[in-house]
């Protein structure tokens, strides 16, 4: 029974001397974060063409059972309807080559859909899935209201997803819309973040949840609640989840990932956990 947790980042200037001493260098911390996580979204690939050595030094720099999770990048879905069909396939085909190397600790590889990308562009996102060729897992995520419908689009979109094996991305933004933004972080998360509904619905093996968490930490605690339910199911099931916990500004986002899979081990017999977070600074300070 496995759950991967992680964050949509390795560092973050709020954790050092909490998930890493200062006296550590950045380029390390990607190392100390694989001793307390065992997964990471990757954006920079979503962004950028991510040089290959780059990739090999993350790869060299976490442990065994660590597991990335990248983003395609951009020119392959955020701008699937303005380019030609051809170079798309050129670009999603070198993004699965420059991964091939790292197929050892590769988690569910992520094609993350904008808006814009309503009914029409489904057949061309299950095109994409079908040019999948590494061995590990792959997810969608879509962000158009029509993939939510649960009548003709969202049906046809599920069944093209399990007749792949292709994970759908469960996004859970609900704790961030739950109030008005009366804080710069959640008026950053709320223009952000998609507001699409959450529908946990398994497509897989390797099931991906998105929970974007609100920056008062007992807010999340009914979404939290309801996670935990869920995620105990899925493990019974033997699917491997993976986790990603996001909140406003990322700041509690350890925290509130330590909560939920100590909601999960009270619910799940025989669910050994493999997070434990730093509990002090001082303990930190002697790693």
């Amino acid at each position: 029974m496995t759950i991967h947790y992680g964050m949509a980042q390795w560092q973050h200037p709020a954790w050092v001397n909490w998930l890493y001493p200062a006296s550590l260098a950045p380029g390390e911390r990607i190392g100390r974060y694989s001793q307390v996580f065992s997964t990471v979204e990757v954006g920079s690939t979503f962004y950028t063409k991510v040089d290959d050595a780059q990739l090999l030094r993350w790869y060299e720099s976490v442990n065994e059972n660590f597991k990335f999770s990248f983003k395609a990048p951009q020119t392959v879905t955020h701008r699937l309807l303005e380019r030609p069909w051809r170079d798309v396939q050129q670009n999603w085909v070198a993004f699965m080559l420059s991964l091939q190397s790292l197929q050892n600790k590769l988690g569910p590889t992520m094609l993350q859909f904008p808006a814009i990308c309503d009914e029409r562009a489904l057949d061309t996102i299950l095109a994409l899935c079908d040019m999948w060729t590494l061995p590990t897992p792959l997810s969608v995520e879509v962000r158009n209201l029509a993939y939510f419908d649960k009548k003709q689009t969202e049906p046809r979109f599920l069944a093209g997803l399990s007749d792949r094996h292709v994970n759908r991305v469960v996004m859970d933004s609900r704790p961030v819309f739950s109030t008005e933004a009366y804080c710069e972080s959640l008026v950053d998360a709320q223009k952000k973040k998609p507001r699409v509904p959450c529908h946990p619905v398994v497509t897989a093996r390797h099931p991906v949840v998105r929970f974007i968490g609100h920056p008062d930490l007992p807010r999340n605690d009914v979404w939290l609640d309801q996670w935990a339910i869920k995620l105990s199911q899925w493990l019974s099931q033997g699917l491997t989840p993976s986790v990603f916990v996001h909140s406003s500004d990322n700041i509690a986002a350890p925290t509130l990932a330590a909560k939920l899979d100590e909601k999960v081990r009270l619910l799940t017999p025989n669910y050994q956990s493999a997070l434990t977070l730093p509990q002090s600074q001082e303990q930190v300070s002697l790693w």
